[in-house]
């Protein structure tokens, strides 16, 4: 037999009881005030709490301060609101387990029936009527409900709703549970008090005034709060101060000091957008705008990169010019044409201490000419190196070609990392070896795919061995040492393809005669093993290393 009914008006005591049961089992709960806001938050506790920490992470890794509280705080109630009909559905529905709902001791059926009959007054029901086992309550606005007296007790069921109606369910799972409220509290007056009766009906009322709004009204308070949350979401994450991590709203000596950052550019370019990133642990901030070419007439593509040091300060890095990277007296140009377009545009006047930063940078450019006088220019800083604005031709370095030294002194960049270990490195060019090793069959290698390893000097050859040597090292240990040298002949078909079959002595040429030694087809795994290990021991003998993918 089931436990008798306990009654869940959100007290201290009913708190008590429930969490000894652990849920709301056996519970009778009302739809009072205090009540609803234990049920809803008890319910939604760990997605409320998840929802506000989701919240204020966001705002702060995107630096927005007193506003991540705030996004904390609207995902929070996204939640509450969005779940909280679920809930009422689910705690409120007649067909929740509510214990025993038996008949007072020594009361008959029709004891029960007249009692209810002579103590039952709702707004909301226009009839009732009774069997020999059931009463069914009639209304127009609410629908029809029945209470039936069953070997378990006292059941109440929703009969029917409202033909035309568009409530939501939850509606009447609630007037359901008011209506056993009722008739618990003229059966059972200890147990429900008239008081918590009549809250409970008001609540209800409440509830379904709340549906009767016009749908343009809901419509329009829906779009209200999609658009404040659209705002304070773009605020926090997409704004031009966000993406700037704060140099957009901040100020620079060699802009007007009357004027931000993000204020001179936007004067100046169309399309401006920001942007930040990291490399090698420092942060980088860009700030991407069209611009146009006086002499020319043509549109040009502008970019700004600002570094941010580790106290918060910050500065200009480099500018480029349609990708590629400007020298001193080019970036000087432009914060030239930067102030003078925002002074006259604004009617500002000219700025001594504007002057003497010009001066400054003169003096920097000045210095730089007469280093440089008789030398090409060369990248500024380790930034613009890795940034590739012309290759070398395919048929330059093909002239240099040494069989000694396969390639010449590396063109281009390749990062190293090396690992907590001090060991172990990643080659940025070896990952990129290693997902394109088996992309191109014999003669369908592009030129300019070519050209591209190619100007990497002897760094591809470094980056090619130390790829090669860690994913045959790892196909042995991970599959099978047939995978292993499957995969290793796919380098050397790559390698190949990539310098068109030039090298003819050397470490490659002894990789090779290790290929003519053995027939993939035929081999068995163990005498694979025996190849493997040779390829492993000649790529550690020309100090090769094993990457971190």
């Amino acid at each position: 037999m089931k436990e008798l009914f306990e009654i869940y008006d959100g007290s201290a005591e009913a708190k008590k009881a429930k969490g000894k049961s652990k849920n709301l089992s056996g519970f009778h709960p009302l739809f009072t005030a205090s009540a609803r806001r234990s049920i809803v938050l008890d319910a939604l506790k760990i997605w409320l709490l998840l929802g506000f920490v989701v919240g204020v992470v966001t705002g702060v890794a995107t630096g927005a301060g007193a506003v991540s509280v705030l996004l904390g705080l609207l995902i929070a109630a996204v939640i509450c609101f969005g779940f909280r009909d679920d809930v009422y559905k689910k705690v409120y529905g007649p067909e929740h387990d509510r214990g025993q709902l038996p008949l007072p001791e020594g009361m008959s059926w029709e004891e029960a029936v007249d009692r209810i009959r002579r103590g039952f007054a709702n707004p909301d029901v226009e009839q009732v009527t009774d069997t020999a086992d059931t009463m069914t309550f009639y209304s127009k606005k609410r629908g029809t409900y029945q209470l039936k007296n069953t070997a378990d007790g006292l059941k109440m069921t929703i009969l029917t709703k409202p033909s035309k109606s568009s409530k939501k369910e939850y509606l009447y799972a609630v007037f359901s549970s008011v209506l056993l409220s009722q008739v618990i509290a003229i059966l059972y007056p200890e147990k429900i008090s008239a008081e918590q009766v009549e809250e409970e009906k008001e609540a209800a009322r409440k509830l379904f005034g709340a549906h009767k709004m016009p749908l343009v009204i809901e419509l329009a308070i829906t779009a209200a709060f999609v658009a404040f949350a659209a705002y304070v979401l773009y605020t926090t994450l997409y704004s031009d101060s966000a993406r700037s991590k704060g140099i957009s709203d901040s100020y620079l000596n060699v802009f007007p000091s009357e004027a931000t950052v993000g204020e001179v550019l936007d004067d100046f370019f169309a399309d401006g957008k920001w942007d930040n990133y990291e490399q090698n642990g420092v942060t980088y901030v860009s700030y991407t705008g069209i611009g146009q070419n006086t002499q020319t007439g043509e549109k040009i593509v502008i970019g700004i990169y600002f570094k941010l040091n580790s106290d918060k300060t910050f500065g200009i890095d480099r500018m480029t010019w349609n990708g590629d990277t400007m020298n001193t007296l080019e970036q000087l140009g432009v914060i030239s044409a930067l102030n003078d377009s925002y002074r006259e545009s604004h009617g500002l006047a000219s700025s001594n201490a504007l002057d003497s930063a010009f001066d400054e940078l003169e003096n920097a450019l000045d210095d730089a000419l007469a280093d440089s006088a008789s030398s090409e220019a060369a990248p500024e800083s380790e930034a613009v190196s890795t940034s590739v604005t012309e290759s070398v031709p395919y048929t330059e370095i093909a002239d240099a070609y040494d069989a000694d030294d396969v390639f010449p002194a590396a063109t281009r960049f390749d990062e190293l990392v090396t690992s907590t270990n001090g060991m172990d490195t990643y080659s940025e060019l070896s990952g990129e070896i290693s997902v394109d090793v088996n992309s191109y069959e014999f003669g369908e290698m592009p030129e300019s795919t070519k050209e591209y390893y190619l100007s990497y000097g002897s760094d591809f050859k470094t980056a090619w061995l130390n790829a090669m040597y860690t994913d045959v090292y790892e196909y042995s240990g991970k599959y099978s040492n047939l995978d292993a040298l499957s995969r290793f002949i796919e380098y050397l078909k790559f390698y190949d393809e990539a310098t068109d079959y030039m090298e003819v002595e050397g470490m490659i040429q002894d990789l090779h005669e290790i290929w003519y030694d053995f027939d993939i087809e035929t081999l068995t795994e163990e005498d694979a093993g025996v190849y493997v290990d040779r390829v492993i021991q000649m790529a550690e003998a020309n100090g090769a290393e094993i990457q971190i993918w």
